[in-house]
């Protein structure tokens, strides 16, 4: 049972921190350390569910993204002159977006490098594989594709945008559809920052209460749907008739709370009589 824990002072106080969960008992004003520990625990129980939801977006939109380049720019699409941008003056600087474009490639294909050479003790020059160091690319690479600076004639958008995102776009004009999306990527990658680092995932400016706490995470589930959707509708219908939706909204309720909290309200059940006693009556 959970009473039977001592939770000061080592479980609280050493081994998670006064400071971190100073932030639950401001929010949720747990009554005492049983309540406290256990929207802790909730939380953690979030995240773990949340994590396959944002993380079939990054993977959809990852490969969204390069099945359209690579089946008209080719293999290692990143590479070289082949992806384009905007111009700009002679002699000026790399535009952020481009050049943080490149060293994520640059690291992810280092990346696949190493792993190569640790896993299957390859020695000398190992030849990267195209689909290896997609799969080693950081979230952020597929949000700065879709600044600005990859806008215009001969460019990937709008020429490619219809073909990843091929769901009902909200917005008819590329470049107000680009930004859309791209506020969405942004806001579902700095969120999974926080379920992947373990911190509350409920956590943002203006998160007062409880019911602040549950509407925001109901929000950001919204947000995974809609950008899935975007993508295309069969990538969020996968989801939802194997229960990860589901799973994801019922685990933001007060009702699962209150279950880590151990003050659920217990229902007894009356068993029916056995079937011999049921003849009889």
């Amino acid at each position: 049972m959970p009473n039977t824990l001592q939770y000061r002072p080592v479980l609280i106080d050493t081994l998670i921190s006064n400071e971190r969960m100073s932030s639950y008992q401001s929010v949720f004003h747990p009554a005492n350390d049983v309540q406290l520990m256990g929207v802790y625990l909730w939380n953690a129980h979030v995240c773990g569910v949340l994590y396959p939801l944002i993380g079939a977006v990054e993977i959809a939109l990852r490969n969204a993204i390069n099945h359209a380049l690579l089946a008209d720019l080719g293999g290692f699409w990143w590479a070289g002159a082949k992806l384009r941008y905007c111009s700009s003056p002679s002699g000026a600087e790399v535009p952020y977006p481009v050049q943080a474009v490149r060293e994520n490639f640059a690291k992810a294909t280092r990346s696949y490098v190493v792993e190569q050479r640790r896993r299957h003790a390859v020695r000398g020059n190992v030849r990267p594989h195209h689909d290896g160091v997609i799969a080693k690319t950081e979230f952020s690479t597929w949000e700065f594709l879709l600044y600005p600076e990859f806008m215009g004639r001969g460019l990937i958008w709008p020429k490619y945008l219809s073909s990843v995102f091929r769901g009902p776009w909200p917005v008819s004009e590329a470049g107000a559809m680009l930004l859309h999306v791209r506020r969405l990527v942004a806001t579902l990658r700095e969120f999974r920052n926080r379920l992947f680092h373990h911190e509350p995932a409920w956590k943002r400016y203006g998160v007062l209460t409880q019911a602040d706490a549950l509407q925001h995470l109901q929000e950001k589930i919204g947000k995974a749907e809609s950008l899935l959707t975007l993508i295309h509708p069969d990538s969020l219908r996968l989801l939802q008739v194997n229960g990860f939706v589901q799973d994801a909204r019922r685990a933001c309720s007060v009702e699962v709370i209150r279950r880590f909290q151990h003050v659920a309200q217990v229902h007894k059940v009356i068993s029916p009589p056995p079937l011999h006693q049921q003849e009889r009556l």
